[in-house]
């Protein structure tokens, strides 16, 4: 059983990342993403004199002292995970040390041995995890690790070749990794070992499908979000609500008009999809009254997110409205991964009968 150290810790680390997020999304917002032209280093050095007096300076190298707290906060649930199960010398030293050799291919642009080399690293978890039979948080902390040091490597490309495409990936992985950091807090909770989530063969499987594609249309949101606010940094491409540049359906060319209209009306999709399944995950959450408030909490989210896009049109990309937005979008993806977690997760029990 996972211990309520263990537990507290994941929950502090979810904190500090909501932290990371939100200052990321502020440095995209404020267009300060290239600020410091290199990396790792700023100007050539650790901390430049008087870099937090300097606006652009302190959110670009602020966001990125904060993802190496988020690093080192990781690199510590890994070992604290790895220390319990009978661990291997070697695989302990080994996999900082090819973090590090990791980091360095992809500073000297070595990028296509690089993500080699991150392919046999992912490759190797999965035959770890199958081969032992890893504990859930052993194969979830291992996984947060890998992926902490393949974010890192693509925040430092998104620098180097200041390319948009990196700077889109980066930002969605960025909120992937957040949802495995809220199934690790998740996975080491008293609900997930103790919990008991009773349903028929029927409504199991549609609590699982159903929150698995809510997941996914989330997700899908989220992809459009990013690539709008990375290709639509200083101004919107329309500024009307309903019609987008005057048009109910606008032309696939330009594109900026294209994907604004398809980041607004998936996401009124989505929300009526959030509300749907929430109201139904309360009634299958019935006899797991602790994860109830995530359905109820989902049932009001979806209104305030829709309120603040309208507000990020109207004020012209208000820097906190712009970043109650991303953050309270984290917030519905999030959830829903929470949601999928409780469906799927192996932990809890259900009857095996259908009331049909």
């Amino acid at each position: 059983m996972p211990s309520r150290a263990f537990h507290r810790y994941a929950l502090f680390t979810l904190a500090v990342g909501a932290v990371l997020i939100w200052w990321g999304a502020a440095v995209t917002t404020e267009d300060v993403g290239l600020a410091v032209p290199d990396w790792p280093l700023c100007y050539g050095k650790i901390n430049p004199e008087g870099w937090y007096k300097v606006p652009a300076l302190l959110l670009e190298h602020g966001h990125r002292w904060l993802a190496t707290t988020i690093g080192w906060l990781v690199l510590g649930m890994y070992y604290w995970q790895f220390a319990r199960f009978k661990p291997g010398a070697v695989e302990g030293v080994g996999i900082i040390l090819c973090s590090l050799g990791f980091l360095i291919l992809i500073y000297m642009s070595s990028v296509g041995t690089a993500a080699f080399i991150g392919l046999l690293g992912f490759a190797w978890l999965v035959l770890k995890w199958y081969s032992q039979r890893w504990p859930l948080l052993r194969g979830l902390t291992t996984l947060a690790l890998l992926l902490v040091v393949l974010q890192a490597s693509l925040g430092g490309l998104r620098v180097l070749k200041m390319s948009d495409p990196l700077g889109i990936t980066h930002g969605t992985l960025g909120q992937l990794f957040y949802c495995l950091l809220v199934f690790i807090a998740f996975a080491s909770s008293r609900t997930w070992t103790e919990g008991r989530l009773v349903l028929t063969v029927k409504e199991a499987a549609q609590a699982r499908w159903l929150s698995l594609l809510l997941f996914l249309a989330v997700f899908g949101q989220l992809v459009l979000g990013a690539s709008l606010r990375h290709t639509q940094r200083t101004h919107l491409a329309a500024s009307d609500i309903l019609t987008t540049k005057g048009h109910w359906l606008p032309p696939v060319n330009p594109p900026d008009v294209f994907l604004l209209f398809a980041h607004k009306y998936w996401g009124f999709t989505v929300a009526l999809l959030i509300l749907f399944v929430a109201s139904r995950a309360r009634r299958w959450l019935v006899t797991l009254p602790q994860m109830r408030p995530v359905a109820t909490l989902l049932l009001f989210m979806p209104t305030v997110q829709v309120a603040l896009g309208i507000f990020v049109i109207l004020t012209g990309k208000s820097f906190w409205v712009t970043n109650f937005h991303v953050l309270n979008g984290l917030g519905l993806l999030a959830l829903s991964s929470l949601l999928m977690a409780t469906f799927w997760g192996d932990r809890f029990s259900r009857r095996e009968t259908d009331d049909e």
